[in-house]
């Protein structure tokens, strides 16, 4: 048997391989490209009890920033400082909230993640009194679209009603919670 280099072996292998897969491709190529059907999913619906329930849990969440601000101004290490620091943290508040809220925890954070999304759009756009602005001739192009739209139409129809019902008690809520945390109040 003569001996053929190994690298040789190999690459008549990779040759025989894809000539092998030659006709698949061809086949693959000539097939039409499948039809995907994507189903529409539907917007998150809050109501007017979880508007009510925000108002209290963000309320909270505010609390528990400030009280974590003076453990932080009063720590006497490094360590106590550090945790001080984290405790202003939202993943340290939003249980708190919740609680606060009489919300289960993913039930508060998904109605507080989708009116903080709408009233930080509403805030960038000059729409409400917030302390949040933003140059938008730097923003990227998703940001542009975002700010672009009317985020209130993008909520579920019940969901519409019952913000605007309360909207003044929401915005008053979150722009207190927001100047504290985005503005360091």
């Amino acid at each position: 048997m003569s001996r053929v280099p190994l690298a040789l072996r190999q690459g008549v292998l990779l040759v025989l391989a894809a000539a092998s897969l030659a006709p698949l491709a061809t086949v693959a190529a000539a097939a039409p490209a499948p039809v995907v059907r994507v189903a529409a999913v539907a917007p998150f619906a809050f109501t007017a009890a979880d508007l009510a329930a925000y108002e209290r849990g963000i309320a909270r969440e505010a609390q528990l920033v400030l009280a974590a601000r003076e453990r932080g101004r009063t720590a006497k290490t490094p360590a106590e400082r550090g945790a001080a620091a984290q405790g202003e943290w939202e993943d340290a508040t939003i249980p708190g909230g919740a609680q606060a809220a009489g919300l289960p925890l993913a039930r508060y954070r998904q109605v507080r993640e989708t009116l903080h999304r709408v009233l930080s759009t509403l805030d960038f756009q000059g729409k409400i009194d917030g302390p949040q602005e933003m140059d938008v001739s730097a923003a990227s192009p998703e940001m542009k679209r975002r700010l672009a739209g009317d985020p209130i139409a993008e909520l579920a129809p019940a969901s519409q009603v019952a913000l605007k019902a309360r909207m003044d008690a929401v915005v008053k809520a979150y722009v207190a919670y927001m100047t504290l945390v985005a503005v360091n109040g």
